[in-house]
């Protein structure tokens, strides 16, 4: 009988160290996946060898090289609770691309009142919180007064100062004047600090054949956010590519993977950039990944393992077209000064996302006249900041 490419799965477990392989369970670490796609070549070295004729002798296959790449549905935990250290699955996939895991509880324990000085574009926060700057960098913040939903008071923190100072993520119509709260949340945070990402160690079923993977590094993640609209509907996705090394294979049947439920849509919720509310139907976050592989004749396939060397963010966006009075889209680029990037969708606690982008710098857009409206793709670029991106899923009360 011929294997069916629907009786596939995957699990994912993050390394303690190289070479170890972290034996992901096919219960508990099981991810549910689309459009996987392995790959494998051969290394070869052509035969120079003269043989005395016109003929050649065939080439030499001195290794393999292996590749992996799927998608990944950005849906929330779907938990009541924020998840244990490492428990959320897509969170260490994640953790593999250079990012931070921020688990917080509510702080404070229970809504308190705003300090005084808040402005259409900060929040002073009050006596239940840290002086440390930078300390709820990209995080989500509950504001009582901005609207008239959980979801809706919802906001992000762009920067925070020392003096409790929190600048946001949007420019409201009034100044906050009531209560505020951070979320309890799970949050994923860029980091920039030196030093490699987790390997990751996967097993793949193809139909009853799995293939055990070791030292997995990402060489691309990027998340996809399309609009849903009455149009079109579509998933927000992690798209990611690994390259990995076969540890073993053997003939074991797939696991049942689970059913987790439905995806939130970006609709319904928020997109804002430079503080303003902005139309548009598409954003990609691209860690712009650049992976190496050390030479090393002492290991079985001549190289260490692939190690990350750099890493380049960019945003890409799909907007609309707008006159120059409401948003100068020359001009932003002109100036190369940082702006801020705030989507929000999802509805109750658990089930929120946010993509928090605090600072990035315009590259200059066309205008698109190629639909029945006018917009404009453009791409902006993220500097080596920390906390540079966040992916938050918050727990509101």
């Amino acid at each position: 009988m011929a294997l069916k490419a629907n009786n596939t799965c995957v699990a994912l477990k993050l390394q303690e160290s190289v070479d170890t392989f972290a034996n992901p369970s096919s219960s508990a670490d099981v991810l549910p996946v689309s459009q996987l796609a392995f790959s494998i070549t051969g290394v070869t070295i052509a035969n120079d060898e003269a043989t005395g004729s016109e003929a050649k002798n065939g080439a030499e296959v001195s290794g393999k090289n292996a590749t992996l790449s799927y998608r990944v549905k950005l849906r929330p935990p779907g938990t009541s609770v924020v998840p244990e250290a490492g428990e959320f699955i897509l969170g260490r996939i994640l953790i593999a691309g250079k990012m931070t895991e921020a688990r917080l509880g509510a702080t404070p324990a229970s809504a308190e009142a705003l300090g005084s000085g808040s402005t259409s574009g900060t929040a002073v926060l009050g006596a239940g919180v840290s002086g440390t700057a930078d300390l709820y960098k990209g995080l989500a913040l509950t504001l009582s007064d901005i609207g008239s939903s959980t979801r809706a008071r919802l906001t992000a923190i762009r920067q925070y100062a020392a003096n409790k100072t929190a600048t946001l993520m949007q420019t409201l119509p009034d100044p906050p004047a009531a209560n505020y709260q951070i979320p309890a949340q799970l949050s994923y945070q860029r980091s920039v600090v030196a030093g490699d990402a987790p390997f990751a160690s996967q097993r793949i079923w193809l139909d009853g054949h799995r293939y055990d993977l070791v030292n997995c590094v990402l060489t691309s993640l990027r998340v996809v956010i399309p609009a849903t609209t009455r149009e079109a509907a579509a998933f927000p996705e992690l798209e990611v590519t690994w390259a990995v090394t076969i540890n073993s294979d053997a003939d074991e049947a797939t696991p049942v993977v689970p059913s987790l439920g439905p995806t939130p849509k970006w609709r319904d919720g928020k997109f804002f950039m430079s503080g303003v509310a902005t139309p548009g139907s598409n954003l990609t976050l691209d860690s712009g990944l650049s992976v190496g592989y050390p030479p090393n004749p002492n290991k079985e396939e001549g190289n260490d393992a692939p190690q990350l060397i750099e890493a380049t963010a960019t945003l890409s966006f799909e907007r609309h077209h707008r006159l120059k009075a409401i948003v100068d889209q020359l001009a932003q680029a002109d100036a190369q000064a940082q702006h801020s990037v705030y989507a929000q969708w999802g509805y109750t606690a658990g089930n929120i996302v946010q993509i928090v982008v605090p600072d990035a710098r315009f590259n200059y857009a066309s205008p698109n006249l190629g639909g029945g409206f006018i917009t404009e793709a453009g791409d902006m670029f993220i500097d080596a900041i920390d906390k540079g991106f966040c992916i938050n899923f918050p727990f509101p009360v």
